[in-house]
């Protein structure tokens, strides 16, 4: 099984997210049979908001069904994935930009959705399984915009139909034990891998 790790961790090994997705890749390799982790950085990456010269030479390319131009290897890769693991911080009730910006790099038409006659998409890639990681410094309660927004996307245009989530929360509140807030949550989400047996 190929999972592929989008690592939206910005703070890097110091991140509290990361911790929890390192914990999570760790489960699955335990749980399941032949898995390869492929992170993917986005810190690393210099990936851009779409504009109008990148819409417009995009456009130009999905219609020519040109695929293997450069600017789909974000797509390619996400379309090719058995599983994908997110791990982004919860930042203004959703996730940061460079995650939305990744987003818009791999719905594409043609590569990872298609539509259909009656107007609706159909998604394309091989995964239809994905789990959201995140981590926040106060409550997310009912405002979990970030793993909506990304649920929505991609089983409603990208065909998966298997996503969950799991997330520490309250980590900067006055008193809290952040560790043992992090290995609740770690708890939480080796249960949910084992499950998947």
């Amino acid at each position: 099984m190929r999972v592929l790790f989008v690592n939206c961790c910005i703070r890097g090994e110091e991140s509290r997210t990361l911790r929890l997705c390192r914990a999570a890749i760790d489960q699955m390799k335990e749980s399941l049979e032949d898995v390869t982790i492929e992170e993917l950085i986005l810190d690393q990456e210099e990936i851009l908001p779409l504009n109008s010269q990148r819409l417009a030479q995009r456009h130009e390319l999905e219609e020519k069904g040109q695929f293997d131009d450069p600017m789909f290897r974000y797509a390619r890769q996400f379309a090719a994935a058995d599983m994908i693991l997110f791990g982004a911080p919860y930042w203004e009730y959703q996730f940061p930009a460079m995650l939305r910006c990744y987003l818009e790099q791999v719905s594409v038409c043609g590569l990872t959705f298609v539509y259909m006659e009656d107007g609706r998409p159909k998604g394309l890639c091989k995964a239809n399984k994905f789990f959201y990681i995140t981590t926040a410094g106060g409550p997310i309660l009912d405002r979990n915009c970030g793993f909506d927004y990304i649920k929505t996307l991609c089983g409603n245009m990208l065909g998966f139909t298997d996503m969950d989530y799991a997330a520490a929360e309250c980590l900067d509140v006055w008193g809290v034990d952040v560790e043992e807030k992090l290995r609740e949550a770690e708890g939480v989400l080796r249960e949910k891998i084992k499950s998947w047996r």
